[in-house]
């Protein structure tokens, strides 16, 4: 049994920073208990003030910061994207038959497509590009995609592509990041 400098009439008894139980003799679990003390967390209430660390020089206010901005200052052409994209999948898959070896294919389209419009610089935009390259043999294709979307910012635009023996469905996501 621990020794106790004050006696109280609960079963607790509390110090600064930690509880200690009081045991009685009918415990079986009286061993495992008496070293046991469960931390209280202490609460502050004061304020402290940063000190500017010395040699460096706080910010001109002509300096521009990097901040928050929920709308972009120019928005997604999805007009001149869907261009970029017709051109590299009518170039690329003109003279292509479909074969096992379309999946290389179709991460090359994709790669070709992102880079492109990338060059676009619009700043502050991430380019999710979905390429799918499939046979036109009595085949259908469901495709669809789910996403947290802001309306006034994030946009997409699509392309199909159809030749004599396969499709291609090519999809840029274009997400604006605050």
């Amino acid at each position: 049994m621990q020794k106790e400098e004050k006696q109280s009439k609960g079963p607790q008894e509390k110090s600064k920073s930690t509880i200690r139980w009081k045991m009685s003799k009918e415990d079986p679990q009286r061993k495992s208990r008496t070293s046991s003390q469960i931390p209280i967390p202490r609460r502050f209430s004061f304020t402290q003030t940063k000190k500017e660390p010395r040699g460096q020089k706080l910010p001109d206010r002509d300096e521009k910061l990097i901040n928050y901005q929920i709308i972009p200052e120019r928005r997604f052409s999805t007009e001149r994207a869907h261009e970029i994209i017709k051109d590299i999948v009518d170039e690329r898959l003109e003279s292509v038959e479909y074969s096992c070896s379309c999946s290389g294919i179709s991460k090359e389209l994709s790669d070709c497509i992102r880079i492109a419009i990338k060059k676009l610089l619009y700043d502050r935009y991430k380019l999710v590009c979905y390429v799918a390259i499939g046979q036109l043999k009595d085949s259908v294709v469901n495709c669809s995609s789910r996403a947290i979307w802001s309306p006034t910012s994030d946009t997409f635009t699509e392309y199909i592509y159809k030749n004599r023996s396969l499709f291609a469905v090519c999809i840029l996501f274009a997400v604006y990041k605050e």
